[in-house]
């Protein structure tokens, strides 16, 4: 009967610490944070553009405005979500989606940073999915 009562105790407290620990924030690379630009074509998918316009927070989450260009059709779509730095890598986990892209990048000066995607996809209208993000500046500076 000890042992029941001592389990369940420890199994109480173990709950309580758990919901009172703060989760660990997500690395963040502050060089990424911002407000930027880029576009593709015929990457994803021939004959499409897009370009888009991404604000990441210092918070890691990210909204990102796309809009897409084919056979004379023009669409637009906003995506939220989060993004983070592990192993080295960018990581963006899409909220609509519930998928995570994962992407080297390489931050080539102050406003350009290059990525390119860990993901091989047969879907892809290209061998390698690669672009360039351009910080969007602001005019008071």
């Amino acid at each position: 009967m000890k042992k029941i009562i001592l389990s369940t105790l420890v199994l109480a407290f173990g709950i309580v610490d758990a919901q009172t620990a703060k989760p660990q924030a997500n690395k963040i690379d502050k060089d990424l944070v911002g407000l930027w630009k880029g576009s593709e074509k015929d990457q994803q998918i021939r004959g499409m553009e897009k370009l888009w316009v991404m604000e990441r927070k210092d918070n890691g989450t990210f909204m990102l405005l796309f809009t897409t260009v084919q056979d004379c059709k023009v669409n637009q779509h906003v995506e939220k979500g989060q993004w983070w730095i592990e192993n080295g890598d960018f990581h963006e986990l899409h909220f609509n989606s519930g998928q995570t892209d994962v992407y080297n990048y390489q931050i080539t000066d102050s406003s350009h940073v290059k990525f390119r995607s860990k993901e091989q996809s047969m879907t892809m209208a290209s061998d390698e999915y690669t672009f360039v993000d351009t910080r969007i500046e602001d005019e008071d500076q």
